[in-house]
């Protein structure tokens, strides 16, 4: 309040530019590009396929089915974890290639769908296909 009193007619308005909260922004985008940047440089490894299939072959197509109850079924015969490791070595050896056919059901965990991928590509099966359930609600 003194300041106002005390200040002639005749002065002329302070007109400076506060730069304090500019210099605070722009080093808080700084720190954002410092800590985002190597992230956006960092590749995540993904194979693709070649683009292009061996034709001189079939393949040997797999049909499996995860049930509601956890039960795994292969080609229509109960099957588990280490049975279906089994088989999928033995039709690897014969150099076969293999595409497997995975149907879950609607209300199946995911863990066993997470497992069944897991074992294939333990088998290096590439050719996948994961069956949508169908909506029955």
């Amino acid at each position: 309040m003194s300041y106002a009193r005390n200040r002639s007619s005749s002065s002329q308005p302070i007109a400076e530019i506060n730069i304090t909260p500019l210099v605070d922004v722009l080093l808080t985008v700084l720190i954002i590009f410092m800590v985002s940047a190597p992230l956006l440089i960092k590749n995540i490894p993904f194979p693709l396929g070649s683009g292009h299939q061996n034709t001189s072959q079939d393949p040997v197509v797999l049909g499996l089915t995860i049930r509601e109850t956890g039960e795994w079924l292969l080609e229509g015969q109960p099957t588990s974890r280490f049975a279906l490791d089994q088989s999928l070595r033995v039709i690897s050896a014969t150099g076969a290639p293999i595409q497997l056919d995975i149907n879950p059901e609607a209300h199946s965990s995911y863990d066993n769908l997470a497992s069944v991928l897991a074992i294939a590509n333990d088998n290096k099966i590439t050719n996948l296909r994961v069956v949508s359930p169908s909506n029955r609600d």
